[in-house]
């Protein structure tokens, strides 16, 4: 059996299910209920199942709605990217660049990356989507995203997975912090009430010595991005990778950054298709990202930042 039926009709019944009555649906979308009730039917029409059981007075989706919701979701960021795609065409006269990036490299590496690629290989409209690693691995496969920076790979007969630095882990800690004097901070020193915990985004596990770090509790938890204005917040302490340090110590200066007495690391890789059209602008941006990295190879830094390949 074909079934047939319309994109304006699937946006409809996403909205339904999204703010969970026909009345919401049909205030977000500027439309009458009625027109709401009719797209619903064309499409149970349209596809010859039941998408919403009728029988309480809440609409709930019948496992066949809950199973197009999902699909929808997909369907309609689909489009968005291929209408942001053909506006960049019409108005710059290329696609724009996506890259999906682990939170680790997002506060300011990522960005400095691609503006130095942009530079060196011409204008062109770009984004950077926040993402984990296991995300952007699926934002590539799936062609959301152009490239990923991310910290874990898989076997994959579609995706290369290049290696291109390693960056240790450091304590950044404010001014105030009782540990904030030491040239090298210990691990197991720091006092649990003070420590925010890095929500990684990731979970992706340090490699190196991390038996103190996994035993180290924290009821103060925060995303990657919300880790400085936490830290400074509470006048604390926190355990992230030597990049990221870089940034936030460029971005506040009542924060400071220690090495560890103990190596930890996290590897990260850029990950590509493997379409022979990729495989030059792959180089380039792998040129800007070494070259990137190089620029933050100073002072404390300078040994806790290494290039790959």
């Amino acid at each position: 059996m074909k079934r047939n039926f319309n994109i304006h009709d699937l946006r409809i019944f996403y909205t339904v299910v999204m703010t969970g009555s026909t009345r919401q649906a049909a205030q977000v979308m500027h439309l009458t209920q009625p027109a709401i009730s009719h797209a619903i039917s064309r499409l149970e029409n349209a596809t010859g199942v039941q998408l919403f059981d009728r029988s309480h007075k809440t609409l709930r989706p019948t496992e066949a709605g809950q199973y197009l919701y999902s699909e929808a979701k997909f369907v309609l960021d689909e489009l968005v990217r291929i209408d942001e795609a053909l506006h960049s065409i019409e108005q710059f006269g290329g696609r724009g660049l996506r890259i999906a990036s682990s939170p680790a490299l997002a506060l300011g590496y990522a960005p400095d990356a691609v503006r130095r690629y942009l530079d060196a290989n011409g204008t062109r409209p770009f984004s950077i989507d926040i993402e984990s690693s296991v995300q952007a691995i699926s934002a590539v496969e799936t062609m959301r995203a152009d490239f990923g920076l991310g910290a874990v790979s898989r076997d994959s007969t579609r995706l290369n997975f290049t290696p291109f630095l390693r960056a240790d882990v450091m304590a950044i800690a404010h001014r105030d912090h009782p540990l904030a004097g030491r040239d090298v901070i210990a691990v197991g020193d720091i006092p649990p009430e003070t420590y925010v915990k890095p929500l990684w985004s990731d979970y992706v596990v340090a490699q190196g010595d991390i038996a103190d770090s996994l035993i180290l509790r924290s009821g103060m938890r925060a995303h990657m991005s919300l880790v400085p204005g936490t830290v400074r917040a509470v006048r604390g302490i926190s355990l992230v990778n030597a990049l990221s340090a870089w940034d936030i110590a460029a971005a506040y200066p009542d924060l400071v950054v220690r090495p560890l007495a103990s190596r930890q690391w996290f590897d990260f890789l850029l990950i590509t298709r493997r379409e022979a059209q990729n495989q030059d602008l792959a180089e380039r941006l792998l040129d800007a990202l070494r070259a990137t990295a190089e620029e933050r190879r100073s002072g404390v830094y300078a040994q806790t930042i290494e290039l790959l390949g």
